[in-house]
């Protein structure tokens, strides 16, 4: 059914898609006791929540999420739940609202962890907009520095569209 879900969800049944995660995939690992394939179904109903607009709802279940990943020891899932609830809040607005650090850290976790796993698709999209949110802060230097490992990802993927976006992420920040 999961599989299912997936496709509905490409071809934007989003209605279908959430049904079958929560009425026929959640309940599944509830009754199976399978913890970590619940809070992923969990993240996965939470990218259809936002993906119809319901960013509140999305976010209270990525934050659902957040203890069971810790206490797996989970931290792809971690990762992944950070920039989520960080994308989010940026989304609500929360950066013109005093949330800014919190955003932050959020994404500094995930980017941190995201270097330590080796991933470079987590590395370059996470640390894109750590550095928007760094150069939000006034953090200029920082933000220059964590360009530069996300186009160094970029590069590994042979991501050209990603290393045009960078560039001009860098040239806004006045560093060619």
């Amino acid at each position: 059914m999961g599989k299912i879900a997936d496709i509905l969800e490409a071809r934007g049944q989003l209605d279908e898609a959430l049904r079958i995660r929560q009425e026929e995939q959640l309940p599944v690992y509830e009754r199976l006791g399978d913890v970590r394939s619940k809070a992923v179904t969990m993240g996965k109903i939470a990218d259809i929540l936002e993906a119809r607009g319901q960013l509140d709802e999305a976010l209270a279940l990525h934050e659902q999420r957040l203890p069971i990943a810790q206490r797996l020891g989970d931290i792809e899932s971690l990762a992944h739940i950070r920039y989520s609830t960080a994308l989010l809040r940026l989304q609500r607005g929360e950066h013109g609202t005093g949330g800014l650090q919190t955003i932050h850290d959020e994404l500094a976790e995930a980017f941190a962890i995201s270097i330590v796993l080796g991933r470079p698709d987590f590395v370059a999209a996470i640390g894109q907009l750590l550095a928007q949110v760094l150069a939000m802060a006034g953090q200029r230097e920082q933000a220059l520095a964590t360009l530069a490992q996300a186009e160094d990802a970029l590069a590994k993927l042979n991501n050209a569209a990603g290393l045009a976006q960078v560039r001009a992420l860098r040239e806004r920040l006045g560093s060619v």
